[in-house]
């Protein structure tokens, strides 16, 4: 169970689609689309120059799965409880949106 992750300008991806994000959000409450949804993990690196920032958001030691998402998405079908239940999730390059996302 895998994220691949196509927004290669956060700060957490290893520009081969990699998260290291320790926890990864996905928003979405009211989403009944993919385009509705939002991982609100995402921070782009031209942040990593503000320190405070660059301590806050320390890249975790490994890479991120699919069971450190906590996801609002109430309304996907790979959603439980906040808990992601999907085989893999991939993250849309120009939007950040959960491009897992199905509706239930």
């Amino acid at each position: 169970m895998s994220i691949k992750c196509g927004a290669h300008n956060c700060v957490h991806n290893d520009n081969n689609g990699n998260c290291y994000a320790g926890v990864v959000n996905v928003r979405g409450t009211h989403a009944l689309t993919t385009d509705e949804t939002l991982c609100k993990s995402f921070a782009d690196q031209d942040l990593k120059a503000d320190a405070e920032f660059a301590t806050e958001f320390n890249a975790a030691p490994k890479k991120a799965g699919v069971n450190n998402i906590k996801c609002s998405a109430c309304h996907c079908k790979h959603n439980d409880h906040q808990k992601c239940y999907a085989e893999d999730v991939q993250i849309n390059h120009v939007t950040a949106s959960c491009e897992t996302f199905e509706q239930h």
